[in-house]
């Protein structure tokens, strides 16, 4: 938790509509405080000082922070909401991140090591990167300036901020603080990227050894070690140690840029994976020697595994390791995830994942293996998680427990709208139709009734009454069917475009009680528990195939996602993780992963390709990228 202090005399007690009740912290530019509004929630209020508000540079240099700020938005820093003035004194404010400082946290908690260093390291590199791309460098790079958030490293503070054309300073008005200030900052030569790649290295350092790098006595002695001395960096273990001795030369052209060394801290490799990874990796190695890799469904494909370091060709002529699928594993071992969901932000392919260990939303980049950000899930026993648009944005919508369904669009910073769908609370599945008018969701609700919600407005659009509970909903036919598994077991069809008030127009009888259903390419799956996968036309009308995959313990009150369906594939993880030619039920093969069950499985596009992503208990995530779909 941020530590808080109270009030003193003097100080401002309301800004901008938000009541003050503590400071943050005090800075050389301002204090920033703990503001908060009964709606808008909580905020970090900054306030230039008192003493400052006749320096035009220093008002100049405040006001400019909130524009810097914008540019590098949802990269790992704090939001801005608001820029003004209040008596005289300009105002910042932006998202507050409820977490201490790394300064504080590692004087609370010694130094970091292993995975948590790791993601630390990781996350700080991948908000610079973004930061440079940006065109602006932060020059104040620091563990104060770095907030340990519940969703991940937060890098703050762009008060001394500068374009590289414009950081050149001279000596008599060097900013930094020296501890971390690179050799050129305190010789008054031009400040780049490269002086901020040496501030990061000197604050892993320290978040490493719980120790300032170049020592805490006088000015002047920290100024000439950093400028003479070669730091001692023993204590820190590889690949990290290697990757700060290059950003703290001497010279700012002999160190990496940001990119580099995300590049470098993301290259997962057996070294430098725990022991029990590298176990798991030749599991998985010697499944996938085993494997038959030619296969009747669509030609010959290879096999590519990522992070395992094993690649697999189909033998012919001209292949090559891209042309065939490949696995990205990601995430921790300890993850338990309910809900997972494939989409993109930006130009990133990204994996959202419904996790009831930290009870959050996170958003994981496979490719890094790193969590890029996170969110409270509001609600635990998530109903269903999807990527989707909402107006012009991407968002990421889930229902839960309580009956609400939940829009975040982690572009905008950490705000979740929350729509309550069933007041009477209860277990809400759900289902996304995106289309060029903006996404709608349709809700069931678990006193039967099934609601179409307007995602952009939260406005409720219709209502049918099932009359009786629904465990799951999915879209066929472009968006002319909805389908609901009911707690009977029976598979209902409903015209989303025949009014409000209407009954089901054919009702289908499972045969056992379901837990799930898919919707694609002309084809709607059906989860029947003690049998597998049931395949129907479009119209839920007549039954093509069985899938016969005896499972049991899948409680229809609370189904996990363990099978999903797209163009020319149903992928399941009932019994392990095996693709199926959903228009004959004929297994096509088995993808080389540790046998048991899936807690959550989706399809979706993964850097360009159609690929499916499974999360199973006491494993890493994973993307599995298939050609041939």
């Amino acid at each position: 938790m941020a530590e808080v202090r109270r009030l003193r005399s003097g100080e401002p007690r309301e800004v901008a509509g938000y009541r003050l009740i503590g400071v943050l912290g005090d800075g050389g530019q301002g204090s920033v405080y703990l503001g908060e509004d009964a709606e808008r929630g909580q905020v970090a209020v900054k306030v230039l000082h008192a003493r400052l508000v006749n320096d035009r540079r220093a008002v100049r240099r405040f006001l400019a922070e909130a524009q810097t700020a914008e540019k590098v938005a949802g990269h790992g820093t704090a939001r801005i909401i608001e820029a003004g003035v209040l008596d005289d004194r300009p105002y910042l404010i932006s998202e507050f991140v409820d977490g201490p400082s790394l300064q504080q946290y590692v004087a609370q908690n010694g130094p970091m090591s292993g995975a948590a260093l790791t993601r630390l390291a990781t996350a700080t590199a991948r908000s610079l990167a973004a930061i440079h791309e940006a065109q602006i460098v932060h020059r104040d790079f620091k563990p104060n300036n770095v907030l340990m958030g519940p969703d991940g490293p937060r890098v703050i503070d762009f008060g001394v901020a500068r374009t590289p054309e414009s950081a050149t300073t001279a000596t008599s008005s060097v900013v930094g603080t020296p501890g971390y200030m690179a050799p050129e900052q305190i010789s008054g030569e031009s400040v780049t990227p490269a002086s901020d790649m040496f501030a990061w290295a000197s604050t892993m350092a320290y978040a490493a050894t719980g120790t300032s790098l170049f020592g805490g006595d006088s000015i002047p002695a920290v100024m000439h070690r950093i400028l003479n001395a070669s730091p001692d960096l023993s204590g820190i273990e590889e690949p990290l140690r290697s990757v700060l001795t290059s950003c703290l030369e001497k010279v700012p052209a002999h160190r990496p840029g940001a990119a580099e060394v995300l590049k470098t801290l993301t290259r997962r490799t057996e070294e430098t994976r725990p022991a029990v990874r590298r176990v798991r990796r030749r599991r998985r190695r010697m499944a996938v020697a085993g494997l038959a890799l030619v296969v009747m469904f669509g030609g010959a494909i290879g096999l590519t595994m990522r992070s395992g370091g094993v690649t697999a060709g189909d033998g012919g002529a001209g292949s090559s390791a891209d042309d065939g699928p490949r696995m990205t594993a990601f995430g921790d071992f300890e993850n338990r995830i309910s809900k997972i969901a494939l989409g993109s932000l930006g130009d990133g392919s990204l994996v959202a994942a419904a996790n009831e260990s930290t009870k959050r939303i996170e958003l994981w980049e496979p490719d890094s293996g790193a969590i890029i950000n996170s969110v409270p899930m509001g609600a635990g026993d998530i109903g269903s998680l999807a990527f989707t648009k909402v107006g012009t944005r991407q968002s990421i919508v889930w229902s839960a427990a309580d009956g609400a369904v939940r829009v975040w669009q982690p572009g905008r910073g950490n705000a979740v709208e929350t729509i309550k769908a069933c007041r009477g609370g209860g277990r809400a599945a759900m289902s996304v139709l995106p289309s060029q008018k903006g996404a709608s969701a349709y809700v069931s609700c678990a006193d039967g009734r099934m609601q179409a919600w307007d995602l952009a407005s939260g406005k409720q659009a219709s209502l049918w009454r099932l009359g009786q509970s629904v465990h799951d909903v999915a879209w066929a036919g472009a968006g002319t069917n909805v389908f609901a598994v009911m707690s009977k077991g029976i598979l209902q069809r409903i015209d989303p475009w025949s009014g409000t008030e209407v009954k089901p127009r054919a009702v289908v009888e499972s045969g056992s009680p379901a837990s799930g259903v898919e919707a694609a390419d002309g084809l709607v799956a059906v989860r029947v528990e003690g049998v597998g996968v049931k395949i129907y036309d479009q119209e839920g009308q007549r039954q093509r195939c069985t899938v016969k995959i005896p499972s049991k313990g899948v409680s229809p009150d609370r189904p996990i996602d363990d099978f999903a369906l797209t163009k020319g594939a149903l992928v399941t993880g009932i019994d392990g993780l095996s693709v199926w030619n959903p228009r004959t039920c004929k297994r096509v093969r088995d993808l080389p992963a540790s046998s048991g069950r899936a807690t959550a499985l989706a399809v979706g596009q993964f850097n360009g390709r159609k690929s499916v992503v499974v999360a199973k208990p006491d494993e890493e995530m994973a993307v599995w990228e298939l050609a041939g779909w």
